[in-house]
């Protein structure tokens, strides 16, 4: 066992959050899908009080979650151009939903406990 003064073990305490910030944004950049990039260079993970908190752009949710059967209709004009340049132009779209790609919540339950537990271990021994 080791002995460590109070503001020692506090140094090395905040070493650890952020050290299990930086390997949880890491592996949540492996995991997440991408299309344009926007959605992976947008991810964050800082330490708060207690825990955690992973933010990301706000349609990270839609895919963490999916969506469910919806209807799209133009916002500022007639009609919307649908499918790129040689598309249909149409009044509205039924589209059919996302399935969920949990890839938040599928990394934070295989991997938080070792990137906590390396972390401890790096600090503490």
């Amino acid at each position: 066992m080791i002995e460590i003064t109070k503001e020692e073990f506090n140094k090395r305490l905040t070493l650890v959050g952020d050290g299990v910030a930086n390997d949880l944004r890491n592996e949540l950049l492996n995991a997440v899908p991408v299309d344009t990039g926007q959605l992976k260079i947008s991810i964050k993970v800082k330490p708060i009080s207690g825990g955690w908190e992973i933010s990301m752009n706000e349609y990270g949710k839609y895919v963490e979650f999916g969506t469910p059967p919806h209807i799209i209709k133009p916002k500022n004009k007639k009609a919307l151009h649908w499918g790129g340049s040689g598309g249909p132009i149409v009044k509205l779209v039924h589209h059919p939903g996302t399935r969920p790609n949990p890839f938040v919540r599928s990394t934070v339950h295989l991997k938080f406990k070792e990137i906590l537990s390396n972390n401890i271990r790096r600090q503490f021994t």
